[in-house]
């Protein structure tokens, strides 16, 4: 038995310069002109679409369509404000629940004088 051990140290010492050598890759890209135009160009599409947005929106609250928006916001929230709103949703919901208790009461009456059938109905 003759088999040697193969030297600890030279595994550590490729990992180790793997590791540099990836740190010298990733360097150089991060230093490389190609990203620093492509970093540019990010900057400049993300200010124009800012721009573009922007116009919009103004363009937007300026039209017919906006202003009524605005109007209609502001009067929701006097609404909100007023308890207005809420007293018009409590009196809808009371009288949508009313009338499904009127039709369940029906129904119910309905079943209740309905004559037994079936096995256990019968004498």
């Amino acid at each position: 038995m003759n088999q040697e051990t193969p030297p600890t140290g030279e595994l550590s010492d490729e990992l180790r310069a793997l590791g540099e050598n990836l740190r010298s890759v990733f360097q150089a890209a991060w230093d490389s002109d190609d990203r620093r135009r492509l970093q540019q160009e990010i900057e400049s599409g993300i200010g124009e679409l800012a721009d573009s947005l922007s116009k919009a929106a103004r363009e937007f609250s300026d039209s017919e369509t906006g202003k009524q928006m605005k109007q209609d916001a502001r009067e929701f929230g006097d609404r909100l404000q007023s308890g207005e709103l809420e007293s018009k949703v409590r009196e809808d919901l009371t009288t949508i629940l009313r009338k499904v208790n009127e039709e369940l009461g029906r129904a119910s009456s309905s079943w209740s004088s309905r004559p037994p059938s079936g096995p256990e109905g019968q004498a």
